[in-house]
């Protein structure tokens, strides 16, 4: 599931390209990944002029010149591809964009466009000749939202922890008197907003934490080293490309790029890089948790 980094780097990759761009067309190939009739969500969408866009937590949130937005979710396996469309190219897989764009079957687009990242579930038609697809929403989802829907959505959300604000002694503020283990407790979004399984797994290990330890256990500390690794994964997976292997457009090379830098995150059986240990896997609250027994504590 893509988290922080790899929204963060959706985020840029949107802003560079699809800010300032108007919608002209809308294509819903799934209705269930929107939260308004097809035809009610194309007729809110079509003509707007995409302001700005933000990240908070795992969610994208697309500010539209109506004073609505946009909030969208990949959950697992969603995906976003940007095509540019150049008329003039004769191997061009769309020649006409409002006609293809509005008439095409997803299976019909995934045979012609062989780089689309998964099932393509809505598709924007923008200005300035680019296709935006939103692919395999299938537990994922678009939100067209007032502003008062947005802020109680958003609202749901714990602390951002990449955040300014959010400093050593917030942290141990918000894990002051909390029950449980360490690893459910920062994956819930309702405690830190956009970690998921990859980098509490990284962060654990890079803490020297087990991630079966009890919250009451770690001393003062372990929470700070927790904090540092937990801040310094986030910023190096945005800085080196993220984890996710599907690139953004055909020109994208930077997409994934962090893959090879993780330690114990799916590395079951491999050597720990700093002990040579074999790293174990186990089941924590209905996820794999990755760890070294000797490293971890």
């Amino acid at each position: 599931m893509p988290e922080i980094p790899e929204m963060e780097i959706y985020k840029d990759y949107l802003n560079k390209w699809v800010k300032d761009k108007r919608i002209s067309e809308v294509n819903v190939l799934r209705v269930k990944s929107v939260n308004l009739e097809s035809v009610d969500f194309c007729h809110n969408l079509i003509g707007k002029r995409i302001l700005d866009i933000t990240r908070r937590g795992k969610y994208i949130i697309f500010h539209l010149d109506d004073g609505y937005f946009l909030l969208t979710h990949m959950m697992l396996d969603g995906r976003l591809f940007l095509l540019p469309i150049d008329e003039s190219k004769e191997d061009q897989p769309i020649k006409n964009l409002k006609s293809e764009v509005v008439n095409s079957g997803a299976e019909d687009l995934r045979q012609r466009i062989k780089q689309l990242p998964g099932k393509p579930s809505v598709i924007f038609g923008l200005s300035n000749d680019l296709v935006l697809f939103f692919c395999s929403l299938t537990l994922g989802y678009l939100r067209y939202l007032s502003q008062d829907e947005l802020e109680a959505k958003l609202g749901e959300l714990g602390s951002e922890p990449l955040d300014p604000s959010f400093d050593a002694q917030e942290f141990n503020r918000l894990l002051t008197g909390k029950r449980g283990m360490i690893k459910p407790w920062l994956m819930n979004p309702k405690n830190i907003a956009g970690v998921g399984n990859a980098y509490s797994n990284e962060a654990l290990f890079g803490a020297g934490i087990l991630p079966t330890r009890l919250i009451s256990t770690l001393s003062s500390a372990d929470r700070i080293r927790l904090y540092n690794s937990l801040t310094m994964i986030l910023r190096d997976s945005i800085r080196l490309g993220g984890d996710m292997e599907e690139p953004f457009a055909p020109w994208d090379d930077f997409t994934g790029g962090y893959n090879p830098y993780f330690k114990v995150y799916d590395r079951t059986g491999k050597p720990c890089p700093v002990c040579q240990n074999v790293i174990e896997k186990s089941e924590i609250g209905g996820r794999n948790a990755f760890f070294c027994s000797i490293c971890q504590k």
